[in-house]
């Protein structure tokens, strides 16, 4: 049993790692390309999407109490 929790500890530093490195990757190649403003852009944009999304539950929870 423990093997497998080590394995399993293993495998999700693994993909952590993996993840961390693809992400500083795209930031270095988006940065020396100039088109890191429209990935921060896009990001701007999800999150204001979830912000909407957000507000509008808790305008829908206040208004059902």
């Amino acid at each position: 049993m423990a093997k497998k929790l080590k394995a399993s500890a293993q495998a999700r530093w693994r993909k952590t790692v993996l993840k961390g490195t693809l992400w500083l990757s795209s930031e270095l190649v988006l940065g020396l390309v100039g088109m890191d403003t429209v990935a921060d852009y896009g990001e701007f944009l999800m999150h204001h999407q979830v912000a909407d999304y957000l507000s509008q539950a808790i305008a829908t929870i206040t208004t059902v109490m």
